[in-house]
């Protein structure tokens, strides 16, 4: 599978030390230029910006998009990438958090997934014991994601 990702799984992942599972789940890992920016160049927070650079190093791929399309909703910038990036390279499923995103790329043909159906799906095939211990480790660290239906 190949999935295309906004800034929140990154960030998410990175808390908890688990960006691996993306590599481990995903043939490949690819993220717009501006998801870089935001969570590397701009994040001011250790370790998670380290992890996320050492993982765009080897295992993410940062791309450029071509084309920049207009949107009918008020998108920050790496969800704009990341939609682009859905639209010109199609990929199995594209990671955004934001409800605006996610309603953007469902009516653009793309297929989105939460953080936590990432989280889900890796206890399911083992990569991870425990949802709610990923869960309750993110919450320490302030970090709160919508759940999936």
């Amino acid at each position: 599978m190949n999935v295309i990702s906004n800034s929140s799984p990154l960030i998410a992942l990175s808390c908890i030390d688990q960006l691996i599972i993306l590599k481990q789940m995903f043939k490949s890992i690819v993220i717009p230029d501006a998801v870089y920016r935001e969570t590397v160049i701009l994040n001011q927070y250790e370790p998670q910006r380290t992890r996320i650079q050492v993982a765009s190093e080897t295992f993410i791929k940062v791309i450029k998009p071509n084309v920049h399309h207009l949107f009918t909703r008020n998108l920050g910038d790496g969800e704009k990438g990341v939609i682009d990036l859905g639209i010109e390279q199609q990929p199995d499923i594209v990671l955004l958090d934001d409800k605006k995103a996610r309603n953007e790329a469902v009516s653009l043909g793309l297929i989105p997934a939460f953080t936590t159906d990432i989280i889900k799906r890796a206890v399911k095939i083992g990569l991870l014991a425990s949802y709610q211990d990923a869960i309750d480790e993110l919450t320490v660290q302030e970090i709160y994601l919508p759940e999936s239906s």
